[in-house]
């Protein structure tokens, strides 16, 4: 009796596995137009573009390319892909840019920054970052994680950022499959 449970206990675990939606974003038929392909797991959606900063579709010096919510409720985790107008070729510095470290409060709620400025992402130059957003009054804090890549037919910056609790670790495990994951567009 128990050596059954324990079996259908195994498949039903393999069947919550092989529900997962998984889908490859940056190729020719994604929800994202990118110089890079990745994958993310489900569930998820397509944000509109045009939902992001009052309706325009640029940061800086950066076009706007792809918006994701994965996850559902208080395991929400958000994912934006951005791609350098100015066509840098150094991974830090498009992530610097990206960040924001040339305004005037950069940084001003930003704890446990880490920079990773010698990274190599799909055999190409690369740049991440991870932080943790502490603003003020009673707004949640925020856990960040970004990656620059410097691909052929441009540059992008992956940022993937969760203010729910447990984020932290959800941040992670998103922006590790979207790393290990990662393959220039051909």
């Amino acid at each position: 009796m128990l050596g059954a449970a324990l079996v259908a206990g195994a498949v039903l675990g393999c069947a919550r596995d092989e529900g997962e939606r998984i889908a490859s974003m940056g190729g020719a038929r994604s929800a994202c137009k990118l110089p890079v392909t990745f994958e993310v797991g489900g569930p998820w959606k397509a944000k509109p573009l045009e939902s992001i900063d009052s309706g325009t579709k640029k940061w800086f010096h950066f076009s706007h390319a792809c918006k994701l919510e994965l996850g559902a409720g208080k395991e929400t985790v958000e994912l934006t892909a951005d791609v350098d107008d100015l066509k840098g070729n150094n991974p830090r510095e498009v992530l610097g840019g990206h960040d924001g470290e040339h305004i005037s409060s950069h940084g001003e709620y930003t704890h446990e920054q880490h920079v990773n400025e010698s990274a190599t992402v799909a055999e190409q130059p690369a740049a991440e970052m991870d932080y943790r957003i502490d603003p003020p009054a009673e707004i949640p804090d925020i856990w960040v994680r970004k990656l620059a890549v410097v691909a052929p037919k441009g540059t992008i910056v992956v940022e993937v950022q969760s203010n729910d609790p447990g984020g932290k670790e959800r941040t992670r495990q998103v922006y590790d499959r979207v790393k290990s994951s990662m393959r220039v567009a051909s």
